[in-house]
């Protein structure tokens, strides 16, 4: 059976969402990894770097961010050949709400990420500290923040899948 053209835009949106959500996530790896400060240690020759691993919070912010990414490319390629193929791979309920459910669960995954890192940020950012850490702080904020909007590009595909189901 051929797609609708409601149909059709609904995948569409669905695979270039979760596009984003990958190009989100992927950028949020790239921003807490490289995120690091030489501080209050200016003067000393070989100073220890504080990076995201020095912080637990952080460190699950990562682990969020790259085990979401790794979910996204596993269901991308069948989103995209639903797309590609113009036509609905499957009418069994049970496993459209099986995916339905993953999304969800993941979304849920996502969104509790960035609330850890921001949780940690704000009470760091409570005790008066040196540029270098405000820098680093900041950093980890747009982190977060991009990791909220991958959380809420999975929300706009959960409404959009549920609402291809009817």
């Amino acid at each position: 059976m051929a797609f609708s053209d409601s149909e059709r835009a609904a995948a569409t949106a669905s695979l270039l969402l979760r596009v984003l959500t990958l190009l989100l996530l992927v950028a949020s790896i790239v921003i807490l990894v490289t995120n690091k400060i030489y501080a209050p240690f200016r003067n000393v020759v070989d100073p220890p770097n504080i990076t995201f691993r020095d912080f637990y919070a952080y460190r699950y912010v990562l682990s969020v961010a790259v085990i979401g990414g790794a979910y996204i490319l596993l269901v991308l390629p069948f989103a995209a050949i639903h797309v590609a193929q113009e036509r609905r791979t499957g009418r069994d309920r049970r496993a459209i709400a099986l995916l339905i459910f993953t999304d969800v669960v993941f979304a849920v995954l996502i969104a509790t990420g960035p609330a850890a890192g921001l949780g940690l940020t704000v009470e760091s950012q409570r005790f008066p500290q040196g540029p270098d850490f405000a820098n680093f702080f900041k950093l980890v904020d747009v982190s977060c923040g991009l990791m909220l909007v991958a959380t809420l590009c999975m929300v706009i595909i959960i409404m959009v899948s549920v609402r291809s189901i009817n």
